[in-house]
């Protein structure tokens, strides 16, 4: 099972990679909004040829599209609209906001930064995955 991360702020992006390696789980990481859109087109295009993620964890606020609007573009991608999305912010968001970031991304769950403790943030994973019927 592949992971997409698409996180701006490289310390927080290297710590998630490296997690993702102790839980063996191969990832595709992206640092911004324009790196992943690329990746994306090159995916609805038939361009790419890798193996497509099961999972996504997006960052909100980043450099050209926004993670909830990845998201969005998630859901409408072949291949892809079916997998479990979490967004991440480090932003305080009030429920108005947290409420329409979460219907017009399609995501399945956000997270507040500073993340949690390893353990704990796998568990959330796995439930978001085991959400839309995957399974690690």
């Amino acid at each position: 099972m592949t992971w997409l991360i698409v996180e701006d702020d490289l310390d927080i992006l290297n710590v998630v990679a490296v997690m993702c390696q102790v839980w063996g789980v191969p990832t595709l990481l992206f640092s911004d909004g324009y790196q992943v859109e690329a990746w994306l087109d090159k995916v609805d295009s038939g361009e790419y040829k890798g193996v497509l993620p099961q999972f996504a964890l997006l960052d909100i606020r980043m450099p050209g599209k926004q993670g909830h609007e990845i998201a969005r573009r998630i859901r409408r991608t072949r291949g892809l609209k079916n997998i479990a999305i979490m967004l991440m912010t480090a932003f305080s968001l009030s429920e108005k906001e947290k409420k329409k970031i979460m219907k017009v991304s399609g995501a399945d769950r956000l997270i507040h930064k500073p993340l949690p403790d390893m353990d704990e943030f796998y568990k959330i994973i796995r439930e978001v995955i085991a959400s839309r019927g995957g399974m690690l």
